[in-house]
């Protein structure tokens, strides 16, 4: 199976376990990558037998960016089955939150990876 990846989408997130930490936006990145068969596209040059990337985009920054969450986990989560569900074309999605945790000041980041699959 192929992958296409978007590297670092930017979101600006309420996400954290204390609440104080929920209270302002922070930025997270989020790669996804995306499992499918790219050759009938590849082969005939055509946008419209792959992913559509800037959908997958504004997708993403859309539920990435409304509400709150304590966990990326639960972000990580929410990303992969609303890909799923939007994407027939997509045989699974992997998900990648990064974020700087605001209580752990001596930690470059945390990262969760999430893979989904089409059952």
């Amino acid at each position: 199976m192929d992958k296409i990846w978007l590297h670092g989408i930017e979101c600006l997130c309420r996400v954290g376990v204390p609440d104080a930490e929920r209270r302002k936006p922070q930025k997270i990145l989020i790669d996804v990558g995306l499992e499918l068969d790219v050759s009938k596209a590849a082969a005939r040059d055509d946008f419209r037998l792959t992913a559509d990337y800037w959908a997958v985009e504004k997708a993403v920054r859309a539920c990435a960016e409304t509400g709150e969450r304590r966990l990326v986990e639960t972000l990580a989560q929410k990303l992969a089955e609303l890909l799923l569900a939007e994407d027939k074309k997509l045989a699974a999605v992997t998900i990648i939150v990064h974020k700087k945790p605001a209580v752990m000041p001596k930690t470059r980041e945390v990262t969760v990876e999430v893979t989904r699959r089409r059952s």
